[in-house]
């Protein structure tokens, strides 16, 4: 197996993530870790930096992966690209739309390789719903509508993420972006925002939001609904997509803290002849998970990328321009208080 000579730029829990994947993998060779913070980098055997410009000129790696605060990623993926370096860079690509078109203009004038970290695509519940959703056995969709909502914490308006200066939004940016590219990514289609309320309900002293209700519909007419928060007091993942013969619910996700709850995916088609002998109790299958494979799967995908040429299947930056383009929408329907 080639190994690709692999850079990590931010050493926080999503580069410990990505590095764990990496190990699993076996392809990569992680030659070395960067984080401003120097503590950041205790216990790694690889070569550390605290500057991640000199780390990149000096190392060379044919790959990195950009785990940085939002503020940070468009420096780093830019210049990445124009040296040549494959480029693997969390969500949200930026603090703002013009940061993902910046990324997006760069690569496509290089022609270098730039994938972005959606990794809920890869969520066994997503990928099941997916092969239900194009397999037409339930017809086609309807609507859709989801809730991401966070427990918040003690230290939750301490957290950089709602600091707007590095982060540039607030939950619906920081995780309800991952639901608005599921929305797009599971109906096939670009959305656009009807109508929105952004606000602090409960974190009045945040400089971000702790809510985001946004109502959307697909170019087809779908109509799409969300609520993603930090006011939910539990951790809370719930999307149903409704089709015309039945429907499909996803409920919990698995991720490092278990907090989401089991991770399942139920659906049933419509019975309006009663075969169960009960008016509105169709029979019902269900799927459950215990294992997260997400990471690696997406480190297996750019791997594929990057060593055998295979294309960008997901997370293109034309879907990180999309996705950033409806959290705008949502940020100015909210801010303008008025159906659009």
């Amino acid at each position: 197996m080639k190994r690709i000579r692999t850079a990590i730029i931010g050493m926080g829990r999503m580069g410990r993530t990505r590095y764990d994947a990496m190990m699993r993998h076996g392809g990569y060779e992680v030659a070395a870790v960067c984080d401003s913070d120097g503590q950041a980098l205790g216990g790694f055997r690889e070569q550390a930096y605290t500057d991640w410009q000199e780390c990149l000129d000096e190392i060379k790696p044919e790959a990195v992966m950009v785990c940085t605060v939002n503020r940070v990623i468009p420096d780093v993926v830019c210049h990445a690209l124009e040296r040549g370096i494959a480029v693997f860079s969390e969500k949200p690509p930026g603090r703002t739309l013009d940061d993902a078109l910046r990324m997006q203009e760069a690569q496509e004038r290089t022609g270098g390789i730039l994938k972005f970290g959606f990794n809920h695509r890869m969520h066994e519940s997503v990928i099941e719903a997916k092969a239900l959703i194009d397999s037409k056995i339930l017809g086609e969709i309807v609507c859709v509508r989801g809730v991401y909502g966070k427990a918040g914490s003690e230290n939750f308006a301490r957290e950089w993420r709602n600091r707007k200066d590095l982060s540039g939004g607030g939950i619906l940016l920081d995780q309800g972006i991952h639901m608005l590219d599921l929305m797009c990514y599971l109906t096939r289609s670009d959305l656009h925002v009807v109508n929105a309320n952004v606000g602090h309900l409960v974190w009045k002293e945040l400089e971000t939001e702790d809510s985001a209700f946004a109502m959307l519909e697909t170019d087809r007419g779908q109509p799409v609904s969300l609520h993603s928060n930090a006011i939910q007091w539990r951790h809370k993942f719930d999307m149903d997509i409704i089709c015309t013969d039945g429907c499909i619910a996803l409920n919990g996700l698995l991720t490092s803290t278990r907090s989401y709850g089991e991770e399942r995916i139920s659906y049933y088609r419509k019975d309006l002849a009663m075969r169960t002998g009960r008016l509105g109790k169709p029979k019902e299958y269900t799927m459950c998970f215990d294992e997260d494979h997400s990471w690696d799967y997406e480190m297996a995908e750019f791997y594929s990328v990057v060593a055998e040429g295979a294309p960008v299947a997901n997370g293109r930056p034309e879907e990180a321009v999309r996705v950033m383009r409806l959290v705008q929408e949502i940020y100015k329907c909210g801010e303008e208080g008025k159906i659009r």
